[in-house]
Parts: C-alpha cells; sequence; structure tokens
C-alpha cells in the first residue's frame, strides 16, 4: 500500500521579498516548523551577510538548515535533498506542518521532484586526461565534441562557456549517460510530496530593488564589514565567502576601492541576484504569485496579514491545510 504523501507548504521568490516573515506568520497560524531552502544560510559564521534570521525574526518558531555546515564545507544539492527530506519527514510525524521557505531554486526543485543522485566515480584521472586533450583546442572544438556525445546537454550550453562545455563532457565520459538519460534516470522515485508552492514578489521591480537597498545598508549596520573581514582571513572558505555582500567587500579591504562604492557593488549585486532568482521562479511550473506591492487587503488588514490570507486560502485549495 503506497504511503500517504507529506504535506507540504512552499514559499519561494527573490531576496528581500519577505518570504521570512511570511513563512513565520504562516507556521504560527498554522502549528508549522521552517526548512530553509538557501544555500547560503547553511553556513556558520556568516549571518548578516547570508540575510540568516536572527531570533526575533525566527519568532519562537523552530527552523531548520541553517547555520549548521563549516565555512571549510563544501556542500552539494544531492546532500541538501536528503538532509532537508529528513527534517521535513521528523516535522510531518511530529503533527507539525512542514514549511520549505527559500530562494534557491535548484534546492527548491530537486527536492520537491525527489531527485536520486548518484555517488560521481572517481574522476580524478578523467579530468586530468580531459585537461590534457582540450589543451590548444578552440571553443568549437570542445563544444563539436560535445554536440557528438551529448546533443541535449550542447542544446544548454553556449559555445563559449569552455569551463561548462569540458564538465558535460566529462560528466558523460563519467556515467554512459546524456544528460536527458541523466535527468530520467534522477526522477525513478515518485515524490513524497503534496506541496504548495507560493512565490513572494513585487510587481513594479523597483520597489524590490529599493528593499534590497535598504536591508545592505541595515546589513552593513549590523556587522557585514566585520564578516567580510573573518572570511578574507580565513583562506579554507572559499565557497562560503562567494556570499554577496563578502567578495564586493574584500577589494575595500585590499585598499583597492572606498567603502560607499564597495557597499553600492553590493546592492548592484543583489539586484542582479534577485533578477536571476525571478527568472529561476518564473520557468517553473505550479507557483501561484502573490505580489506584496499590490495586495487587495480587507479592512483592518496589514499586508502580511493579506499575504496570509492569500496564502492559506492557495493552500487549502492544494489541500495542504
Amino acid at each position: 500500500m503506497e504511503e500517504p504523501k507529506i504535506k507540504l507548504g512552499v514559499i519561494v521568490g527573490p531576496t528581500a521579498s519577505g518570504k521570512t516573515a511570511l513563512a513565520v506568520e504562516m507556521a504560527r497560524r498554522f502549528d508549522g516548523e521552517i526548512v530553509s531552502a538557501d544555500s547560503m544560510q547553511i553556513y556558520q559564521g556568516m549571518p548578516v551577510s547570508t540575510a540568516c534570521p536572527t531570533p526575533e525574526e525566527k519568532g519562537g518558531i523552530p527552523h531548520h538548515m541553517l547555520e549548521f555546515l563549516p565555512l571549510s564545507r563544501p556542500y552539494s544539492v544531492a546532500e541538501y535533498v536528503k538532509d532537508a527530506a529528513g527534517e521535513i519527514r521528523r516535522i510531518s510525524e511530529r503533527g507539525k506542518l512542514p514549511i520549505l521557505v527559500g530562494g534557491t531554486g535548484l534546492y527548491v526543485r530537486s527536492l520537491l521532484e525527489n531527485r536520486q543522485y548518484e555517488e560521481e566515480p572517481e574522476h580524478a584521472a578523467v579530468r586530468a586526461s580531459l585537461a590534457d586533450w582540450s589543451e590548444g583546442k578552440s571553443n568549437e572544438e570542445l563544444y563539436a565534441c560535445l554536440l557528438q556525445e551529448d546533443p541535449g546537454a550542447a542544446m544548454e550550453i553556449h559555445p563559449n562557456n569552455r569551463k561548462r562545455v569540458l564538465r558535460a563532457i566529462e560528466r558523460y565520459r563519467l556515467t554512459g549517460r546524456t544528460l536527458q538519460e541523466q535527468n530520467q534516470y534522477s526522477l525513478r522515485v515518485p515524490s513524497p510530496y503534496r506541496y504548495s508552492m507560493v512565490g513572494l514578489t513585487c510587481e513594479d521591480r523597483s520597489v524590490l530593488y529599493g528593499r534590497i537597498d535598504r536591508r545592505v545598508d541595515q546589513m552593513m549596520e549590523n556587522g557585514m564589514l566585520q564578516e567580510a573581514q573573518s572570511m578574507y582571513h580565513t583562506p579554507q572558505a572559499e565557497t562560503a565567502a562567494q556570499a554577496i555582500g563578502c567578495k564586493e567587500l574584500f577589494p575595500y579591504l585590499e585598499g583597492a576601492v572606498p567603502l560607499e562604492e564597495a557597499v553600492q557593488r553590493i546592492k548592484q549585486g543583489t539586484r542582479r541576484y534577485a533578477k536571476r532568482q525571478i527568472t529561476w521562479f518564473q520557468r517553473e511550473k505550479g507557483i501561484h504569485w502573490l505580489y506584496t506591492d499590490r495586495m487587495v487587503l480587507q479592512e483592518g488588514e496589514s499586508v502580511l496579514d493579506g499575504l496570509c490570507r492569500a496564502c492559506a486560502e492557495q493552500w487549502r485549495a492544494d489541500r495542504i491545510l
């Protein structure tokens, strides 16, 4: 007999759109716990730079998949799917509503689709062989090879993106499967979730960008520069130090640019990141979008109240509540 699906509320959207506040209030109203889907908030020691929710913002609601990983530790999508799925299952077993919240689209998609990832075979020899083979070859020659070995993957990669072309060739030679075959294989186990996904953003992009700029100013006041200094002197934190806010401040720490310019770069980088997030989620199916700047409120409602009402209506329609 097939096990019943786990009910899962999902809130996605770009950075600074208000996902945390909505998720916390929904968890409070419907006895839920929150599971983060953010690829940078997993790291310890950089809560300001990653906009990790503060204890006050969490409002006493249990949060999972936050700040559990040392800065030196790489972390794969496969690991995230396994770990987050375990948290969701345990929350559901406690009789609580798991609520998945975040802006890392690959994490969200992979988890909801229950993608199965295989451990990659030892690839050092293949990578070294490819490096020798590719030396001196043009981008066109490498791309022609990928077209022959895995035309589906080639269609998704720009011919001049040499790094991705080589990675796709390497993946094919390691696994013997094309990208399409790998995708089909990864979806061989049905998803255990019945979920309803709400997307949060602003219809007027300038409103979202204004929120981003204000939040960056607040993050600077809250100690983002000090976090960047710590990252700068921690060479083993290479992956974590790529967080927006750290890498833009490094030139300032090196004396190459004034602080004001570095902060403007953070704002610009964050706005670009938000745009990429919106593009990703707009391609995803089944997202019910809520726009914070055009909510039709009932008498006496705050914007957050209106968002909760609309979110609850959607989750009820999808039989999550």
